[in-house]
């Protein structure tokens, strides 16, 4: 994983150099603080709780507009995400009695449009409503508290991932590919200086970010451990009895506020930004 991010890193590091010498082209740097959201198995499909439920993230971003409407944008984002059976109103959810927490970090490579043109320090132009959507990869490892101790669960194989079951399966990955997609608004409100307030989904192809999907197995193919943390209740699951929803991958998303640095085209002055 850090050999990975250190390769995401060294891109962005080196598209930065390479867009900053573009003539033409507005360039921003900025900064993300805000909180996470998830949807999955864990937990009460609520909206109020799914915000209530959200953990503090914080992001860097590099973004090169092309003109008044369209920009690519670079991202870093680095925080965590968890669900609570507890706090849900659904008895199976609630019989279940599952939670978890997991840090999270996502690589990004995202398209922006605006619906009004924007240029920053533009009486005219410096607010917009903007959609957003692009390709991320993230990083994830959930974890399970027993005893005042967490535990990740991957190697536990909580499902019968890895074991002598006949529907056993590989030990799902820690990283994957996701879809973010989102709103938000934006405006200047000094000099080269832009508040931008959003709200983006991820778009995932694993059921796993919660270690939760298919069904319970025989708890004598699972190590003590993996047992208490793979069924957390007194009531009595039995092998095959369904655990999670196959069918449905896991989400997460991230919401809040990016302040926003416009880098002055050195070709063109002091003053003016091309686009």
């Amino acid at each position: 994983m850090n050999n990975t991010i250190k390769y995401y890193l060294s891109t962005i590091l080196i598209s930065c150099c390479l867009f900053s010498k573009i003539s033409g082209q507005t360039n921003e740097i900025g900064v993300f603080l805000g909180g996470s959201l998830f949807h999955g198995d864990v937990g009460y499909d609520d909206n109020e709780y799914i915000l209530l439920n959200s953990k503090p993230v914080m992001g860097f971003q590099f973004k090169r507009n092309f003109n008044y409407h369209f920009g690519v944008n670079i991202s870093i984002y680095q925080g965590s995400i968890s669900a609570d059976d507890v706090r849900s109103n659904d008895l199976f959810s609630l019989e279940r009695n599952l939670h978890f927490k997991s840090q999270i970090t996502e690589l990004g490579f995202i398209t922006e449009f605006n619906f009004r043109p924007y240029l920053s320090r533009d009486p005219e132009y410096n607010h917009t409503p903007f959609i957003f959507a692009g390709i991320s990869k993230f990083f994830f490892n959930p974890t399970q508290q027993l005893n005042d101790n967490w535990y990740s669960l991957r190697p536990l194989g909580t499902e019968g991932q890895d074991t002598n079951l006949k529907r056993s399966t590989e030990l799902y990955k820690l990283t994957g590919t996701s879809i973010p997609f989102g709103i938000g608004y934006k405006f200047n409100i000094y000099d080269f200086l832009t508040i931008s307030v959003n709200m983006g989904w991820r778009i995932t192809f694993t059921d796993y970010i919660d270690d939760v999907s298919t069904k319970y197995v025989d708890q004598n193919t699972l190590s003590e451990l993996a047992i208490d943390l793979a069924a957390d209740t007194d009531a009595v699951f039995v092998d095959g009895f369904q655990r999670g929803d196959p069918y449905t991958n896991d989400k997460y998303g991230f919401l809040g506020i990016a302040f926003i640095y416009s880098i002055k085209d050195p070709s063109q002055g002091c003053d003016i930004i091309t686009y």
